[in-house]
């Protein structure tokens, strides 16, 4: 139970930072100027992309302002909808 839990978490974190990356290349930002922004390492921010840390509600929420959008419009953003 306990390792699905994580399996899931893992996961989520994963398709979440690659919702980001692909959201920062879109807009052509570098790493550094949006961790920079946000508060972050260029190694912190990288960790978020690549799902490699957890992602608090405070900085999606500043990546998401980052980007011009709430914290719902980042989390279930797709690159589809831009089409």
């Amino acid at each position: 139970m306990i390792q699905m839990k994580r399996e899931m978490k893992e996961e989520n974190l994963e398709t979440i930072g690659r919702r980001i990356r692909k959201l920062r290349l879109l807009h052509g930002f570098k790493q550094e100027i949006i961790a920079r922004e946000i508060g972050l390492s260029q190694t912190a921010y990288s960790k978020i992309e690549t799902g490699d840390t957890s992602l608090t509600i405070g900085r999606a929420s500043a990546i998401a302002r980052f980007f011009g959008m709430s914290l719902t419009e980042l989390l279930s953003w797709e690159e589809s909808v831009l089409k």
